[in-house]
């Protein structure tokens, strides 16, 4: 094992030197190749610049930044220092900027631009920790920034990296050969789905260990291409992105942001990239889009072949031998139908990991099925991303497959997920009482209910804090109901409420391209969008689909009522945290007189949803 992550980093950069590290747009251009020890001297003059700008080991800085090759870069020069380094989401509100900023005691930070400047700059007052704020720009690009004694800029940064550097030349090197094992690397604030976030404390232990666990399950090699959109603020994209590019010595590729992944898959035909299911959700019902605009004859053969890759994938899930006579259609198929589509996602992507969110059963089979390895993997920040993964080449569907190793799984009386091992972090930065109530008798209590098979493998049924009792004392788990719900053509997102209550009810919206486009097709009369989310044949198509697929579900489980919102949930409403995970209390908030509505009870027997909402 490595002496720290950074010395991980910089044995990479020796070992892979003239190989191509990182790929990268700049102004909208095309893409650009950075080699590993030209990456390597960015990390040093910017390590170096920290230190003159006065980091000490043991310091604080943030990055607040949409992902780019600087904001790594940035990452691993502050912990080249013996530093830690606290990421925030680019679309944190003023509110939670100041607390991450405040809690964790970052004395530099960086911005990747003017807009997120101005953000610091509107709670800097409270902030007297806050030393610097370095723009992640050149100072000649940003002439409009007027002068400010606490900003500089990436490239007067470096300058006085290299003036330091010329003077004390073994001063990085020193640093980074004292961090321990046991020192913190980075603190990671949680989402913030339930609250104000809170900051997990990853040591270099707890990084190196997870990194050496998932070595075996996701094998990435020297010659992968890694296509990088999630925030890497988020432990999933930091850890089996960031981190494990570095430890495996591929090449990290950069998407502009998550609206132009697409564009950027075809440009960089990366062979493997992490996603959540939001995004695996859009590419698997674009891709089945075009399959139903096929003729019939394509489409019938496409639909065989599809049903001879699910039989292949559950065969393999099963442990079982692969008969001869499914082989044999199994390699018609891949000749005939499975490469074609392949093409269409992405010619050369060889494994696709999803995380931060149950996964849509469909969508994970169907990339299965056409031969592009899908697995689902289950982890929180707490446990420094993955603690279980599904193992490639025996997939179990719904599950997030068998833990890794070192990582201990017990199962309380209630349900709930209780993990111990090596890279479970001990706790929250500068938060006690979370730490108490989180981390018991060596435990970390996960808050997600679950079961596990014979075989291991893990089944998350819900969140503990989401689990709906209704006005009988049923014990309800939305996630199921909403993952079904979602599995319905052309929906994108489902949220169940009905605590205290007699029936559930539903707020569901519709990809709007897609449901356009299926109601044009079917001579639907509507003006708009928001004409067509009223208008009676969505409605009873919504109401026919839930009818078809609530045979599976209790009669209390089932949606009795729901509203079709005018538009998709969204993080820029606070609907969403960054990683497209659904906050259901604010949900609950901002639609409770919807909610109230559906219920057609009075205020005062719905009132225990919405003070559900405000814990």
């Amino acid at each position: 094992m490595y002496k720290n992550v950074a010395h991980m980093f910089f044995e990479r950069v020796a070992q892979r030197s003239e190989h191509n590290a990182v790929q990268f747009k700049e102004h909208r251009g095309t893409y650009q190749l950075m080699s590993w020890k030209k990456y390597g001297d960015l990390v040093t003059e910017i390590g170096y610049g920290l230190a003159a700008n006065g980091l000490e080991p043991g310091g604080t800085v943030a990055i607040f930044s949409q992902g780019t090759y600087l904001w790594v870069a940035a990452d691993f020069a502050t912990i080249s220092n013996g530093a830690k380094s606290v990421p925030i989401y680019p679309t944190s509100s003023n509110a939670d900027i100041e607390a991450i900023l405040a809690n964790s005691q970052a004395s530099i930070v960086f911005v990747q631009d003017e807009k997120l400047l101005q953000k610091i700059l509107n709670v800097r007052n409270l902030l007297p920790a806050l030393e610097k704020i370095i723009v992640l720009k050149e100072k000649a690009n940003c002439a409009e920034i007027t002068a400010d004694p606490q900003v500089s800029f990436i490239d007067v940064l470096c300058q006085s990296g290299k003036a330091l550097s010329a003077t004390q030349p073994n001063l990085l090197a020193d640093r980074t050969a004292k961090i321990s094992v046991t020192d913190p690397a980075t603190i990671i604030y949680t989402s913030g789905t339930t609250g104000v976030p809170k900051g997990a404390v990853l040591t270099h232990h707890n990084i190196l260990s997870v990194i050496d666990s998932i070595r075996p399950v996701l094998p990435i090699t020297e010659a992968d291409v890694y296509l990088s959109y999630l925030p890497l603020s988020h432990v999933f994209e930091r850890i089996c992105g960031e981190f494990y590019w570095a430890h495996c010595g591929g090449v990290m590729a950069f998407a502009e942001s998550i609206e132009t992944m697409a564009k950027n898959l075809g440009e960089v035909e990366p062979t493997m990239m992490l996603v959540v299911p939001r995004v695996l959700d859009r590419i698997y019902t674009k891709v089945k889009s075009g399959i139903a605009g096929a003729s019939p004859r394509a489409q019938k053969l496409i639909d065989w072949a599809l049903e001879v890759g699910k039989e292949v994938v559950r065969t393999k899930s099963d442990g079982r031998s692969i008969r001869l006579g499914l082989k044999i259609k199994h390699a018609l198929s891949e000749r005939l139908v499975y490469k074609k589509l392949r093409d269409k996602i992405g010619k050369k992507l060889r494994l696709v990991v999803s995380g931060g969110a149950p996964a849509t059963a469909s969508a994970i089979e169907f990339f299965n099925s056409i031969g592009i390895p899908t697995v689902e993997g289950y982890g929180l920040t707490e446990t420094c991303a993955p603690s279980h993964v599904n193992p490639p080449g025996r997939v179990k569907i719904g599950t997030v497959g068998p833990r890794l190793p070192g990582v201990e799984v017990k199962i309380a009386e209630d349900g709930e997920i209780l993990l111990k091992g090596p890279s479970i972090v001990q706790g929250y930065f500068m938060n006690e009482q979370f730490t108490a109530d989180s981390f018991k008798d060596g435990w970390f209590h996960t808050g997600d209910i679950g079961t596990e098979d014979n075989d291991g493998y893990l089944r998350i049924t819900d969140r503990k804090k989401d689990l709906i009792i209704n006005a009988a004392g049923k014990n309800i788990a939305p996630q199921r109901i909403e993952t079904l719900i979602k599995s319905i053509p052309l929906v994108s997102q489902a949220v169940v409420f009905g605590d205290k209550q007699k029936a559930l009810v539903g707020l569901i919206t519709f990809d709007e391209l897609a449901a356009v486009e299926y109601a044009r097709e079917h001579n639907w009369q509507f003006q708009d969008f928001s004409d067509l989310v009223t208008s009676d044949q969505l409605n009873g198509y919504l109401r026919k689909e839930l009818k078809l697929r609530s045979g599976q579900l209790a009669d209390y489980e089932q949606v009795k009522k729901f509203r079709i919102l005018p538009h998709d949930l969204s993080v820029e409403a606070g609907e969403l945290t960054a990683t497209l995970k659904v906050k259901r209390n604010a949900i609950a908030k901002k639609y409770a007189e919807t909610i109230l509505e559906l219920y057609g009870s009075p205020a005062d027997e719905a009132e225990a949803e919405l003070s559900k909402a405000r814990r």
